[in-house]
Formats: structure tokens, C-alpha cells, sequence
């Protein structure tokens, strides 16, 4: 199985006036702009995608849906498992990572799934899922920033291994003829 984190593009900074709900801060054009370019890069480098999930905020939406548009992979679906709060919620004894992880291994027999999401939570699993720690900090996603990842299964119940396929950012992308 192949899971492809997406970081949400560069959204306008945090306003309370214009935002109250943070859940609702948009996309700059900028933002946009640039992971346009990238998304149709994506295009090329990711040529079948099975499942496309998304948090629900519209940052992280509006990038799934420039997803859909540009590198023409499935309409999102709302993941609320992906979304943020400013104070994490604990279900079950389980933290938001730890569920995420579950929920990798529901997909398991999926060939690729796409999140897009919001940082903390990305890196937190990444670095779950390639070393085993949540914590250890071994990468950080950039606004924009895809990360492939290789997962690898070793029986049904199995939390499943990771490696670190590529990572892609707008920078990048830009720079890509």
C-alpha cells in the first residue's frame, strides 16, 4: 500500500475578525497558485490513486479539490480524523496518531490513499509509522508538501512499517520543468 500525506497549501494566517472559526480559513491565491503546480505534477507522478480523504477545514479541503482538478484523482471525502483542534481530543484511550494508524490498517488492501491534513498530525505519523515513535521529529511538512509513504504489512492485525518514498514541495515543483 501506498499512503501519500498532503500538508493544506498556504492559507491566510490565523484572524480571528475575519475567521472566527479557524476551521474556515481559506487558501491565498499564492497558496493556490503554487500548489496548482504542483498538483499537476502530481499528475505525473501519481497516475492512480484509489482513495483521496481530507480533513474537513476548507484549507485542507480546498487542496484536496485542487487535487481532484489538477492531478484528476478521486473527489475528497471528509476524514474528521484528520482534522485539528487546538486542545486534542482522546477517544477510547487512543490518541489522534494511534487511530490514524488503526485506520491505515482498515485500508491496507488499497493500492494508493491520499490525506490531506494539517500539521502536527502528519509529521506525528510519519515519524509513527517509519520508526515507531510519534515524537521523534523525522520530518516536518512544509504548507504544501506531499510525502509519500511505502507501507508494508506483516500480518492482519499488524501496525504496519513504513518507509519514506519521497517528499515533494511547492518549491520543488516550481523549479520541475
Amino acid at each position: 500500500m501506498r499512503l501519500i500525506l498532503v500538508r493544506h497549501a498556504k492559507a491566510f494566517d490565523r484572524d480571528a475578525a475575519a475567521w472566527p472559526l479557524d476551521a474556515k480559513r481559506p487558501l491565498t491565491a499564492e497558496g493556490r497558485k503554487a500548489f496548482i503546480r504542483l498538483a499537476k505534477r502530481m499528475k505525473r507522478v501519481v497516475r492512480e490513486v484509489d482513495l483521496v480523504e481530507s480533513s474537513g477545514f476548507v484549507r485542507a479541503w480546498q487542496t484536496a479539490q485542487l487535487l481532484h482538478l489538477e492531478a484528476k484523482w478521486p473527489m475528497p471525502t471528509r476524514f474528521e480524523l484528520l482534522e485539528v483542534e487546538d486542545e486534542p481530543q482522546v477517544a477510547s484511550g487512543e490518541d489522534q496518531i494511534e487511530r490514524l494508524v488503526r485506520a491505515v490498517v482498515a485500508l491496507r488492501e488499497m493500492g494508493t490513499v491520499v490525506w490531506v491534513g494539517h500539521e502536527p498530525t502528519l509529521s506525528q505519523l510519519i515519524s509513527r509509522l517509519v520508526v515507531g515513535d510519534a515524537n521523534a521529529g523525522i520530518v516536518a511538512m512544509r504548507k504544501g508538501a506531499v510525502v509519500s509513504l511505502a507501507l508494508q504489512f506483516s500480518s492482519v492485525d499488524a501496525i504496519p512499517m513504513a518507509r519514506v518514498d519521497w517528499m515533494l514541495t511547492p518549491t520543488v515543483a516550481a523549479r520541475l520543468t
